[in-house]
């Protein structure tokens, strides 16, 4: 068993958002993002499906033709092949769980 407290590790940037991974196996990676409103990522492709569980704040989810507004409790789900993307709307903070691990 591993517990990890992601409380800790929330670390904001002024000048991009802040993304790094706090978990990886050969199963499965989660990276922890913490973003400052208006930074994000510009939708992309990956062939895992991609899970961001809202932890903080509000943000603009994207696909193609489709923006999702989520927050605390909000988890949005993207398949394998479909893009992805998001924009910090306040103070954002999400899990992004990544599976199978690119």
């Amino acid at each position: 068993m591993k517990k990890l407290d992601t409380k800790k590790m929330v670390e904001f940037t002024s000048d991009s958002k802040n993304s790094f991974i706090i978990f990886d196996s050969d199963q499965a990676r989660l990276a922890l993002f913490c973003s400052e409103p208006g930074q994000g990522v510009k939708k992309c492709c990956s062939n895992s499906r991609v899970i961001m569980t809202v932890m903080e704040g509000e943000g603009v989810f994207l696909t193609d033709g489709e923006e999702v507004v989520g927050g605390p409790g909000s988890v949005i789900i993207w398949e394998p092949g479909e893009s992805h993307g998001y924009v910090a709307k306040t103070r954002l903070v999400f899990l992004a769980t990544i599976t199978p691990r690119p």
